[in-house]
């Protein structure tokens, strides 16, 4: 490595790292930071309620709170505009008393995602407690 190279790189928040070549360690990142992971889930969700009655955004959010999912208007309803957009909800405004809201039910192409679905999720759910009910099972 050149002289100036050194320098620049020993300067540098990186410089460790290409020193050494390692990546740097990162703190377990909060429960927050798993949304990614978690969006499937509600997807899922929302496609299962949508699947066995109609629904709309507010009840929604109840019901996933009841789950432990803390959404916001803002995060649902984009999730059930991506829904309808793939083919998989549509929805039609109902007047509810004086006010009108837009409720969403599950098309064919819906019912066939949620069982292809609910496929996937089961052979998940096999190998996510796979050691847990072998480890079980073991036991006196």
């Amino acid at each position: 490595m050149a002289k100036h190279d050194r320098a620049e790189s020993a300067g540098h928040p990186n410089a460790r790292l290409r020193q050494t070549g390692r990546q740097p360690s990162r703190p377990t990142p909060p429960e927050c930071d798993y949304r990614e992971l978690y969006i499937g889930l509600i997807r899922l969700h929302v496609l299962h309620h949508a699947c066995q009655e109609p629904v709309y955004g507010f009840a929604m959010i109840e019901e996933l709170r009841r789950h432990g999912y803390e959404l916001s208007a803002g995060t649902l309803y984009p999730i059930l505009h991506s829904l309808e957009r793939k083919g998989l909800l549509v929805s039609v405004k109902e007047r509810f008393g004086g006010a009108e809201r837009r409720v969403y039910r599950a098309t064919p192409a819906g019912y066939a995602a949620l069982l292809a679905a609910k496929a996937k999720v089961r052979e998940l759910f096999g190998e996510l407690f796979e050691e847990e009910n072998s480890e079980e099972s073991s036991r006196p």
